[in-house]
């Protein structure tokens, strides 16, 4: 595969359906084919979770070469500083909920001795992306701190511990793979929520998908520009 592709993935098509209605065609089983501004774009479906995101990822990276890559969704967020709709840029990422509940509170591999906090991908315990990718769409994004979480027991305390902005079920999934591969890649979340908000009448969604999808776009648009 011609390495100027751009792979877009996302966990669901859902949050990305506008792209895919107005620019993709199928080609393949969870996979499209796109192109905008001259871009050609590739768009890959995961599934949603960690092990959906390792497996499907790590499988389209060793059949292909890209230019980079982006991972698009919507995201719920523990600071109340960013609004619903808000699309932010995730500047780095922790498995936040691998570790042990102990008597004393939760325990992460690190604080077990089990991983070193400081071999790669890792950096006291967190993933940091270091892409730098020349584009004026992204560059005006808020850069925020992410965190996956599987366990709802545990957000909170997650956040509090690790200073998180936002939270995902596949980010740092998605930067495991794209740093062990050394694949320059961005992450890109619009809020849909705030984390702990049980009543759903005071989620965004739609505007969540809308507003990441027009980022989508002007990100598309602004390259080779």
């Amino acid at each position: 595969m011609e390495q100027n592709k751009i792979l877009l993935v996302s966990a669901t098509e859902f949050e990305i359906k506008p792209i895919i209605e107005k620019f993709a065609s199928i080609i393949d089983d969870n996979i499209y084919s796109a192109s905008i501004n001259s871009n050609p774009i590739e768009i890959l479906i995961t599934g949603v979770g960690i092990h959906a995101m390792t497996y499907a990822l790590t499988k389209r990276l060793s059949k292909n070469q890209y230019k980079f890559i982006i991972l698009a969704g919507i995201s719920g967020a523990f600071s109340t500083d960013l609004q619903l709709g808000k699309v932010v840029n995730v500047m780095s990422e922790r498995f936040s909920d691998l570790g042990v509940n102990a008597d004393k509170g939760f325990k992460s591999i690190f604080d077990m001795g089990l991983n070193d906090p400081n071999t790669w991908p890792y950096t006291h315990g967190a993933m940091q992306n270091y892409t730098l990718i020349n584009n004026a769409a992204v560059e005006a994004m808020t850069a925020v701190d992410g965190s996956t979480v599987q366990s709802i027991q545990i957000q909170n305390k997650c956040a509090i511990a690790t200073n998180a902005d936002v939270e995902s079920m596949e980010g740092a999934a998605f930067y495991y793979c794209c740093m062990m591969e050394k694949m320059p890649f961005i992450q890109i979340r619009s809020i849909s929520n705030f984390v702990g908000e049980q009543d759903k009448s005071k989620w965004n969604i739609p505007r969540a998908i809308k507003n990441l999808n027009n980022a989508l776009v002007s990100v598309f648009e602004d390259i080779g520009n």
